[in-house]
C-alpha cells in the first residue's frame, strides 16, 4: 500500500495526463492550419473532399510536430532547467519523466504517419511529411544553433506547411503565396529572436543566462540588426501582396481585385504593430501564442476577410 487515497491516485493520474498533454504543445497546432491556405485562397475548399483531406493532413502534421516538440524538450532539458520560463516545461519541471520521451515520440509519429497513409491516402504527402520531420529534427540538433539560419529555417517550415496542404489536396500554391509566406513568417521568426534578445540586452556579458542565446549564435549586441532584418522582411511581405494585386493570377480569381488593397493595408498595419510591440518588449517568446491572442491580429483578420469577400463578390448592381 502506498498510503494514497483513491481520490489522490486519480488526481495524480489526471495531473500526469495533463502534463503529457502540455508536452505535446497542442496550442502550437494552430500553425498547421496553414495546410488549408492554398485551397481557401484558390477557392477550392468546398469542392469534393478537399476540406476533409485537409483535416486529415492537419491532424497528421500536428501529431508529427508534437513528436518533434517532445524531442526538442528532451534535448534541451538541461538548458530549460536554467531558463526563467522554460523551466516550467514538463520535462524540465519533472512533471513528466524524461525517460518517457522515446515512447511518446513513437506513438505520435506512428499516429501521424498512419493518418497520412490511410486517410490522406497520398504517398507524395507521406514523403512531404517525412521531409518535414527530417528538417525539424535537423533544426533541433543543428540548424537552430546557426545564427540567422535558425530564423530562415523557421520561416521555411511555415511555408512548407502550405506546400504540404497543396500536396495533400491537389490545389497548387501560387508563387505569390509562397513568397508572401516566406517573408512574413521569417519576420515573425526574427521577432521571436528579438524578444529573447530584448530580455537580456542589459545583462552583463558574463551572466550565465546568456548561455541559451549564445548556443544559438546570438549576442545581446545583435538586437538592432535582428530588429532591422525582421522589419525589412515584414515589409517585403507587404510589397509582395501589393504586386500580386496587379498580377494575372489575381484577375483570374477575383472580380474586383482592387479591393485587395484592404488586405495590403491590414497586413501593413499588422506588421507595423507587431514590431512596435516587439520594440516595447511586449511580444512573448512564444510568438505564435502572442499573435493568436493579440487584438491587432483579429482586427487585421476581419479586414482581410471583408476585403477578400468584396474582391470576390463586389457590391454592385
Amino acid at each position: 500500500m502506498n498510503g494514497q487515497s483513491p481520490q489522490s491516485e486519480l488526481m495524480t493520474v489526471q495531473n500526469s495526463f495533463a502534463a503529457v498533454f502540455r508536452l505535446l504543445r497542442p496550442h502550437q497546432w494552430v500553425k498547421n492550419a496553414l495546410v488549408f491556405l492554398a485551397p481557401i485562397l484558390g477557392q477550392q475548399i468546398g469542392k469534393g473532399d478537399i476540406a476533409l483531406t485537409g483535416l486529415w493532413a492537419f491532424l497528421s502534421l500536428s501529431f508529427v510536430a508534437s513528436a518533434v516538440y517532445v524531442l526538442n524538450d528532451r534535448m534541451d532539458l538541461q538548458a530549460d532547467r536554467m531558463h526563467p520560463t522554460k523551466c516550467r516545461r514538463p520535462f524540465a519541471s519533472g512533471a513528466v519523466a524524461p525517460s518517457l520521451a522515446p515512447a511518446i515520440m513513437v506513438i505520435m509519429l506512428a499516429g501521424g504517419f498512419a493518418i497520412a497513409y490511410f486517410l490522406v491516402g497520398d504517398l507524395s504527402y507521406c514523403y512531404a511529411l517525412a521531409s518535414y520531420f527530417a528538417v525539424t529534427t535537423l533544426y533541433t540538433f543543428w540548424l537552430k544553433r546557426i545564427v540567422m539560419v535558425d530564423a530562415l529555417v523557421l520561416g521555411g517550415l511555415f511555408t512548407l506547411r502550405i506546400v504540404m496542404g497543396s500536396v495533400a489536396t491537389g490545389v497548387v500554391s501560387s508563387v505569390w503565396l509562397l513568397a508572401f509566406s516566406m517573408f512574413i513568417f521569417t519576420s515573425i521568426a526574427f521577432g521571436k529572436r528579438f524578444s529573447e534578445l530584448f530580455k537580456y540586452q542589459d545583462v552583463s556579458a558574463d551572466d550565465q543566462r546568456l548561455d541559451s542565446l549564445r548556443r544559438r549564435g546570438y549576442e545581446p549586441g545583435d538586437i538592432l540588426l535582428v530588429e532591422m532584418i525582421g522589419i525589412c522582411t515584414g515589409v517585403m511581405a507587404v510589397l509582395v501582396m501589393a504586386l500580386y494585386m496587379n498580377a494575372e493570377a489575381a484577375a483570374r480569381l477575383y472580380v474586383y481585385p482592387q479591393a485587395l488593397w484592404g488586405v495590403v493595408l491590414a497586413v501593413l498595419y499588422w506588421v507595423c504593430n507587431f514590431w512596435m510591440m516587439a520594440h516595447r518588449g511586449k511580444v512573448a517568446e512564444d510568438a505564435v501564442k502572442y499573435i493568436v491572442l493579440d487584438r491587432s491580429s483579429w482586427i487585421s483578420a476581419v479586414i482581410v476577410a471583408i476585403s477578400m469577400l468584396i474582391a470576390r463578390w463586389p457590391f454592385s448592381g
